[in-house]
């Protein structure tokens, strides 16, 4: 008799469970599985522009120029990480290891640089608060590449032991 009742528990569980819709949007909707990219960047650009508190006219200028500015990073992104995938096969050794590091610098030079071109686009139609936050507003927070954090968090160096003196220069 218990086996039974646990067995209809059990099933009745299950159909229950399998009864809720997916979680998520449904297919083909924005943010869906199947919807296409340029939707979530459309719902970015409008997000920018709400929080930027845009008027018509700069909003109609805004979105071009920072789809642009978007692509240019994604590109840079993109062959970084190209050019430092194409080591995988070798064998690290401080030659490559080098290699791969001055790539990733160099990818973050040119980061720097597109940005720095496109505030000299913003700026001629942006206010001074609007451009102070139109670099940060749009990229979220930052989340840790790889590796597990340690008791710093993620990314961040462990405490020093207790009754370390700081670095010379540190600040206290």
């Amino acid at each position: 008799m218990k086996k039974i009742l646990v067995m209809m528990i059990a099933v009745l569980a299950f159909i229950t469970a399998s009864a809720q819709p997916p979680f998520g949007p449904p297919p083909g909707m924005p943010g869906g599985p199947g919807a296409p990219k340029g939707d979530r960047n459309a719902r970015t650009i409008e997000m920018l522009q709400k929080a930027l508190d845009m008027t018509p006219e700069q909003a109609k200028k805004f979105a071009p120029v920072y789809q642009g500015y978007m692509r240019e990073l994604r590109q840079v992104r993109k062959d970084t990480k190209t050019y430092v995938d194409s080591f995988k096969g070798e064998e690290m050794t401080i030659k490559v290891a080098k290699k791969i590091m001055m790539a990733q610098l160099n990818g973050d030079k040119q980061i720097i640089q597109v940005k720095k071109e496109y505030i000299k686009v913003f700026v001629n139609y942006l206010t001074p608060e609007q451009l102070s936050k139109v670099f940060t507003l749009g990229q979220g927070p930052r989340r840790p590449r790889g590796g597990k954090g340690g008791p710093g968090g993620p990314g961040q160096f462990p405490a020093p032991p207790a009754g370390a003196q700081p670095p010379v220069g540190a600040p206290m």
